[in-house]
């Protein structure tokens, strides 16, 4: 069986690249060292294995270190996203009682011979706790099981496989699940991760895949956009690069026609944190279009009412504090995604929404992702929100916030093709202006920010 063990890793390929960040390239041999100094310090601290220990990782050195050690040490980390306000951290920290919480950088000498010789930690131990994005109330903490994590990686590797020249580059928080299973992935397949650093900038980002000839890459589509922002010049897609994952949020078709057109092998994919992050991954035959791939090797899909449900080895133990049942688990244990959607004739999920976003008008149902995908192929719109207002008679009026290029855009065109292209329930009856669309931590729309930036600025169209 595949090992979630930097120290073994270094074992069987000490020379192999593992990291780089700053600029240099660690083997696994360089990071085992470092990540030997890492347990010396937790051991001092009086971590035991199976102690939750919480850190709020980013993308640079000491962060991976720290979650390899944790991971060596068989103790679940609480992963702290580094946007929480003090408020949301003191919530998580009080419901996950960590046994301690990690600050310091990591200095030192190797710590002895023993730290070697650690036992090997089951399969069915928790190996994270990933909270989720909160949308539908308070965020709750995904118990995510070492086997998880490893059926996660098999799943990938079935869909896209490996090369031994694999580099992925990560451009996100590890606290994501997006961004931990790319340091999980990475691990169980020996390859190598070359970390941003932190906060993404499209310039330097742009930079870091040539320099470092990156071959894997995942973003969420404010990012990609942000990217394709990159004057041609300045940046093109190297012939190193396989493939750009893109989930997260909604992923439009104009902007897989401009990443496709220019030259980065998008692929469409949909996942979420109680199930290790990807569920379904379009193939590198599928780039450009609509869906967001079958499901992947190992994960099952239905629908039932419209909603997505999956079951599979990659699906957590439950939120913290609970077991498999009960929301948002089915009688016969499936997990409820919350979220829409439909198959494709090719065998393609297409992901149609938030069950909790969908808006109700006049007694017809509206899809704020479709009418927002919609909006965004009009010119001069350059991104739309899509949300709903009380209205006396039809209960919910649709309304929508725009980013729009001035020079470009026209309410009077704006009007005409809605009154040519969408039945009249899903019509916006009322738009607003803002500099940029709110989002969440994890990259997605902020519906409810949206709905509070726009209060007294809608108007007719």
């Amino acid at each position: 069986m595949p090992e979630l063990s930097l120290l073994a890793a270094a074992q069987e390929a000490p020379e192999r690249d593992c990291l780089i960040a700053n600029g240099r390239v660690w083997s696994y041999a360089e990071v085992a060292t470092r990540v030997r100094t890492a347990l010396a310090l937790l051991r001092a601290e009086g971590v035991a294995p199976g102690d939750r220990v919480a850190l709020t990782p980013s993308a640079d050195l000491d962060s991976i270190v720290w979650l390899y050690a944790l991971f060596e040490l068989g103790c679940p980390a609480v992963l702290l996203h580094p946007r929480l306000s003090e408020r949301e951290r003191s919530v998580v920290l009080a419901e996950a009682q960590p046994a301690q919480v990690i600050t310091a950088s990591i200095t030192g000498g190797e710590s002895g011979d023993e730290i070697s010789a650690l036992p090997s930690p089951a399969p069915d131990e928790t190996l994270a706790i990933v909270y989720t994005s909160g949308s539908n109330g308070q965020p709750r903490g995904a118990r995510l099981s070492r086997h998880a994590f490893i059926a996660s990686e098999a799943a990938h590797a079935a869909n896209l496989g490996w090369i031994p020249e694999d580099r992925w580059l990560l451009g996100m928080p590890p606290a994501h699940v997006g961004g931990l299973s790319i340091v999980t992935r990475s691990l169980i397949a020996r390859r190598c991760v070359v970390l941003s650093g932190g906060r993404f900038e499209p310039g330097p980002f742009a930079r870091l895949m040539a320099e470092h000839r990156v071959t894997l890459c995942s973003l969420v589509p404010t990012m990609l956009r942000g990217l394709l922002t990159v004057d041609e010049s300045a940046w093109t897609p190297s012939p190193d690069l396989r493939a750009v994952l893109v989930g997260g949020a909604p992923f439009s078709d104009a902007l897989r026609e401009l990443a496709t057109t220019r030259g980065i092998p998008a692929l469409a994919t949909y996942g979420c944190t109680e199930a290790c992050s990807q569920i379904a991954t379009q193939s590198t035959q599928q780039i450009g279009s609509i869906g967001s791939g079958a499901p992947l090797a190992g994960i099952e899909l239905r629908l039932e009412d419209g909603e997505i449900q999956v079951r599979g080895d990659v699906l957590m133990d439950g939120y913290l504090g609970h077991d498999r049942g009960g929301d948002p688990w089915t009688s016969d244990g499936w997990l409820r995604t919350g979220d829409l959607g439909s198959l494709l004739a090719d065998g393609q999920l297409l992901v149609r929404g938030r069950l909790d976003d969908l808006i109700v008008t006049g007694g017809e149902n509206v899809s704020p992702q479709e009418v927002e995908a919609w909006l965004e192929t009009v010119p001069g719109i350059v991104s739309a929100c899509v949300f709903s207002v009380p209205h006396e008679v039809w209960g919910e009026e649709v309304v929508a916030a725009l980013v729009v290029d001035a020079a470009r855009y026209r309410d009077d065109a704006l009007r005409d093709r809605l009154v040519n292209e969408l039945a009249t329930h899903k019509r916006p009856k009322r738009i607003c202006s803002l500099d940029a669309l709110p989002l969440n931590r994890s990259g997605k729309l902020d519906r409810a920010a949206a709905a509070a930036q726009c209060a007294g600025e809608l108007r007719p169209i």
